[in-house]
């Protein structure tokens, strides 16, 4: 395929293998220094290899091209008259936008400012970048999977599929759209479904059994009849979705296309949509479940969850931290709540100041809290109430015994509570009895505990009083 830089219009396919026919045009960015300059930043990520799909590249352009048009109304000559205000001028042309849109636009600035030996920290701020609020996680429950599953034989059964695969992966909708026609792989007598995650640029794998196995072979099979081998991919895109088809889909075309990503063009997503509706599914409340392609993923994590625990869900989504999978996909029902004792809360010192919950710490200080617990009253002042996360069997790695206060494997408990009210008394007595003394060192020790204790205990008063958010 013939490409050639200087051309206004880029072809993705030049770029990215098996890509959609999708397009860079630069025609609309002046002024025409800046234009160069977009397309030199944008040919060097393009070429690195980092995308393996089209939604990134066009997200920065779309940001590069609103700031072209900054420049051009203040008739700005050359790069290093970009400015603080000019970031500002941007914000407030954005101001409209969700907070995860500027976000977005903000990151791909700063990206290019770096990309150009930009002080990239001064043009873009830290406040600048808005919160992303998070909404509460929401999943199918199990009576409405079963729903689904008892008539997606109402639907094409290339779409079923997709959402079987899809369910059963937990997998992000781009991924799933874009995953490769040999996806299954056989390591060491085991099956495996292998894909790519797009959004941390790494691969991940999941046991297939016997049951998932058959209806990737199936897929494969009607992707070879349909469109021959030179079809990478496992799911295509549909065309003439009509409601008054249902359940014959009669008009329905398959186009050798991976389906869109997003929920209103996906044919998975719109397909079971009209399935809920035509076929009345309920969920246990009596209500009809919004189905959207990311619920597949949280509905699945949280199965996983309530069957096997939190350990295996992060395993299972791949995530790097279990607060994550625990935050945005798998938190408990509050009827689980209700039902387990809350014996400690885990306080996360982090920029964030929030508290980990309960059912991200480890398992074995679950089932046995007491092997990993701290308390110790030593005269004269060795005092330590709480939890440690680490291995009882063990000695401390970081050596701060008896200084667990300040330590982030340390977790403190609101049955606790009365024990650092006292404690925490005494230290202030302590500290002003050793400033009036002279006494350096005991004064140095009570500070260090009290600044310690002032990062968690107010905290904790607010989990104990049943006061916490």
């Amino acid at each position: 395929m013939n490409f050639c830089f200087d051309d206004d219009v880029w072809d993705f396919r030049h770029f990215i293998k098996n890509s959609p026919v999708r397009i860079l045009n630069f025609k609309s960015i002046k002024p025409e220094w800046f234009r160069v300059l977009v397309k030199q930043y944008l040919y060097s990520l393009l070429k690195s290899g980092r995308f393996s799909a089209s939604a990134k590249p066009m997200n920065s352009l779309v940001a590069l091209r609103q700031f072209s048009q900054i420049l051009k109304q203040n008739n700005i000559q050359y790069l290093s008259e970009i400015s603080r205000e000019l970031i500002l001028s941007f914000l407030d042309i954005n101001q409209t936008n969700c907070n995860r849109t500027i976000r977005e636009k903000l990151y791909n600035l700063k990206d290019f400012f770096d990309f150009f030996g930009l002080e990239s920290l001064s043009l873009v701020r830290h406040r600048d970048i808005p919160k992303q609020t998070i909404q509460d996680v929401d999943w199918l429950d199990e009576i409405t999977r079963q729903g689904i599953k008892q008539h997606l034989d109402k639907i094409p059964a290339p779409v079923a599929r997709h959402y079987l695969v899809q369910e059963y992966t937990a997998a992000r909708p781009g991924d799933i759209c874009q995953i490769a026609f040999d996806c299954l792989v056989e390591e060491n007598g085991q099956w495996y479904i292998k894909f790519y995650q797009h959004k941390v640029e790494r691969w991940h794998r999941l046991p297939a059994p016997r049951e998932i196995r058959r209806v990737i072979e199936q897929q494969q099979q009607w992707i070879r009849k349909t469109f021959g081998s030179d079809y990478p991919y496992l799911f295509c895109h549909f065309r003439s979705i009509k409601q008054s088809s249902y359940p014959s889909f009669s008009s329905l075309k398959p186009l050798p296309n991976p389906p869109q990503v997003t929920a209103s063009g996906n044919p998975m997503v719109r397909l079971i949509r009209l399935l809920i509706e035509q076929e009345d599914i309920r969920d246990s409340n009596g209500q009809k479940p919004y189905f959207t392609g990311k619920i597949t993923r949280s509905s699945r994590l949280q199965e996983v969850r309530a069957k096997h625990g939190m350990e295996a869900a992060q395993l299972y989504a791949d995530h790097l931290s279990s607060e994550t999978t625990f935050q945005h996909y798998a938190p408990p029902t509050k009827e689980q709540v209700a039902v387990v004792d809350l014996p400690f809360q885990e306080l996360l010192l982090n920029s964030q100041n929030r508290f980990l919950p309960w059912q991200t710490l480890p398992e074995s200080l679950l089932k046995n809290p007491s092997s990993h617990e701290l308390d110790l009253e030593i005269s004269p002042h060795l005092v330590v109430y709480g939890h440690c996360t680490l291995d009882p069997k063990t000695n401390c790695i970081y050596n701060l015994y008896p200084k667990c206060y300040s330590c982030g494997s340390f977790r403190p408990s609101t049955s606790k509570l009365p024990l650092y009210e006292r404690q925490y008394a005494g230290e202030h007595k302590r500290m002003e009895s050793a400033k009036q003394a002279g006494a350096a060192l005991a004064y140095e020790e009570s500070k260090a505990t009290l600044e310690a204790m002032d990062k968690w205990l107010s905290d904790l008063r607010k989990v104990a009083n049943g006061e916490a958010t």
